[in-house]
């Protein structure tokens, strides 16, 4: 790829407000609603310390604001997602590096359709998944209302809720399973598995995300394979005392020099348009600063080690 021109920065200000989507009836039904922060947020640590100036480019804010898209999608969850889409396919579109520095991993699909969007659908794009959970459900097969964060896996895939990631996420050609690296999916049921098995998905278990070699040849092979990358980290790749301000507490996560490490191995391809640091403020009071902490650090360390 060229070389960055600057970084464009995306942060927003909604709160986790579990957005949901039914589709019981056979015609998906979203309910969504705004949550504002309440606590001091990540971002604003990452402005006290000045992290976004560590890729050693300009930086271009971009905050998020559902007023702009609200006559078009009256729904937050519509209207917010478009934006993501919106924004980094500018961003990618004028030659920018895009960090999303804020949310939560229902944005990944639409963070996909803008790198798409802004490159060709001929594009191949690759992602590279840290997270406890796949979140490869699939909406059209729940008995009742299922949470978008638990969606983004399987709607990259292009497994489930088809009109929204076309015409909301703007990504009209799936992710091929075998474009994807995922590490390291602790969480995981018998579903999920046969899912992500079927789809050719490269799955890094808890052990092989933590050895440096079998990672190492994961994103070597990923990156001669694509176009492009989504790197997504999600805070629960932590072990629970690096993230102590999260939801909840997810056992067995791993150390943040281990994390650090493996976002440094992608971003050395020279193939990362985008990175997001998803799910560091769920807005509790209590340790928010070392959660915040720990989300300085990875961005940090992937925007020193850019290429």
């Amino acid at each position: 790829m060229k070389s960055k021109k600057a970084l464009t920065v995306i942060e927003c200000p909604y709160n986790y407000n579990a957005w949901r989507v039914d589709c019981t009836s056979g015609t998906p039904v979203i309910s969504s609603e705004l949550k504002p922060y309440e606590h001091p947020r990540a971002v604003d640590f990452y402005h006290e310390t000045d992290v976004y100036s560590a890729m050693g480019l300009p930086v271009e804010i971009h905050t998020v604001d559902f007023e702009r898209y609200k006559s078009q999608y009256p729904q937050p969850c519509c209207g917010v997602t478009r934006e993501f889409s919106d924004t980094v396919c500018e961003a990618v579109g004028n030659g920018h590096a895009v960090l999303i520095a804020g949310g939560f991993c229902n944005y990944a699909p639409a963070i996909v359709g803008g790198i798409q969007r802004a490159m060709g659908e001929e594009k191949k794009i690759g992602v590279v998944w840290m997270d406890a959970h796949a979140d490869c459900q699939i909406a059209e097969k729940a008995q009742g209302p299922k949470r978008f964060v638990g969606l983004p896996m399987s709607m990259m895939l292009g497994l489930t809720m088809d009109a929204f990631r076309k015409d909301i996420c703007g990504l009209q050609r799936p992710c091929l399973g075998d474009h994807i690296v995922a590490g390291d999916l602790r969480i995981m049921d018998e579903e999920t598995a046969g899912i992500l098995e079927t789809q050719g998905v490269h799955w890094l278990d808890a052990t092989a995300f933590k050895s440096e070699a079998l990672w190492n040849n994961a994103i070597a092979e990923l990156a001669e394979k694509v176009d492009a990358i989504f790197l997504s980290v999600d805070a629960d790749i932590l072990s629970g005392e690096y993230v102590p301000g999260y939801i909840k507490t997810v056992p067995f996560g791993h150390n943040v020099e281990t994390v650090k490490r493996n976002v440094r191995t992608v971003m050395e391809t020279g193939k990362v348009a985008a990175f997001s640091a998803f799910c560091f403020d769920f807005d509790h009071s209590q340790g928010g600063p070392r959660t915040a902490q720990s989300g300085a650090e990875i961005i940090r360390a992937g925007l020193e080690n850019w290429k």
